[in-house]
């Protein structure tokens, strides 16, 4: 008796709200997963429940605006209508990548990022929904002399004007990242101010996300800081593969020959180690620096995978101390100092005595 009052209640227009809500719970897990990948599953599920509640909680509110609760009516359509915004732009940007965007294979890994296009289309249709939801919503609370009240319009534009500075810096250089194509997913970038090094993973048009290298931890920028640093792209290197050295410190009285050789067999032992290293483009060892208390020495070799830089490095300093260990070679700076034949003892031992006093 009640659910056939409920319906005789029920207007065609309702009966689509409710078609185009139950819809949107039923299809929730698809709308929210897409068609990429997710980056992890415990934030899908919190999107996907969150989604799912929201849903629920404007259904509740319009079984109550039937019973002639007009205002929570109201409050109904607006939060659907900005719900149903949402998923429109969600839907408007998926094709936009896919139209638009790019394929990267990062570790084995397939990402699809966006680019140029598909970001300055996507932030049109954003705009674009954004005043469609206004207006409707503007008529759902009948609040139409609004649009005729130049005052509402002023402090709108006064708001954005006043609020540039917090949201256009990232935007514009968002832009200009995808624009100019330097940065993009799939690119290994060193940035020493920043402490990173990582592979790019996404850019939008307010930050940029990054996999650290040495921690394997996301790394998310803000797109103005990125901007405004010095970034190495270290995947954009030569055919032969990223050019990459090691420094060693060996103390004095080998033979430089020796040293040429010890360093060149911790290269070949790397290489068998690691196979990101490029055993067809030998090491080069070259004297760095003849220091106070040691030879600094520099193995300079090449690399064929980019994302396994630390694994090269890692598996070149474990060569050098096996080999350093059976070879009797010291890779620690040894401590030389030697007193002036002009130097007393006593003299010294006097000096000692009267800075510590």
């Amino acid at each position: 008796m009640i659910a056939q009052t409920l319906i005789n209640q029920l207007s065609t227009f309702d009966l689509v709200i409710f078609g185009i809500n139950l819809l949107l719970l039923i299809f929730s897990r698809w709308i929210v997963y897409g068609f990429r990948k997710p980056k992890s599953d415990a934030s899908k599920d919190a999107k996907l429940w969150t989604l799912r509640a929201i849903n629920i909680l404007l259904l509740a509110l319009q079984v109550i605006g039937i019973f002639e609760v007009e205002y929570i009516r109201q409050i109904s359509l607006t939060g659907l209508t900005m719900l149903f915004a949402f998923v429109l732009v969600h839907f408007f940007q998926l094709f936009l990548v896919f139209k638009f965007g790019r394929t990267k294979e990062i570790e084995g890994e397939k990402f699809r990022s966006d680019t140029y296009q598909s970001e300055v289309f996507g932030l049109l249709g954003i705009m674009l929904a954004f005043v469609i939801s206004v207006l409707v919503i503007i008529n759902i609370w009948g609040i139409t002399d609004w649009l005729q009240a130049t005052s509402v319009l002023g402090g709108i534009l006064l708001l954005i004007y006043s609020t540039k500075d917090v949201w256009a810096p990232d935007q514009i250089n968002g832009l200009m990242l995808l624009y100019k194509g330097d940065v993009e997913p799939g690119s290994v970038i060193k940035i020493d101010e920043l402490d990173l090094l990582g592979v790019t993973i996404r850019i939008t048009l307010t930050q940029t996300e990054f996999r650290d290298l040495r921690s394997g931890h996301r790394v998310i920028l803000p797109n103005s800081k990125l901007r405004a640093a010095r970034i190495d792209i270290l995947s954009q290197g030569p055919t032969s593969g990223l050019r990459q050295f090691v420094d060693f410190k060996i103390g004095y009285g080998l033979p430089s020959e020796t040293i040429e050789q010890f360093l060149l067999t911790v290269w070949e032992n790397a290489c068998t180690a690691e196979s990101a290293i490029n055993n067809e483009k030998p090491a080069v060892i070259k004297l760095q620096l003849a220091g106070d208390h040691a030879i600094t020495w520099r193995m300079v070799y090449s690399l064929k995978n980019v994302y396994r830089l630390i694994s090269a490095q890692c598996a070149i300093n474990r060569a050098a101390y096996d080999l350093s260990l059976k070879e009797n070679i010291g890779l620690n700076t040894p401590f030389t100092h030697k007193l002036s034949l002009q130097e007393k003892p006593e003299t010294l031992t006097n000096i000692i005595s009267e800075q510590h006093w």
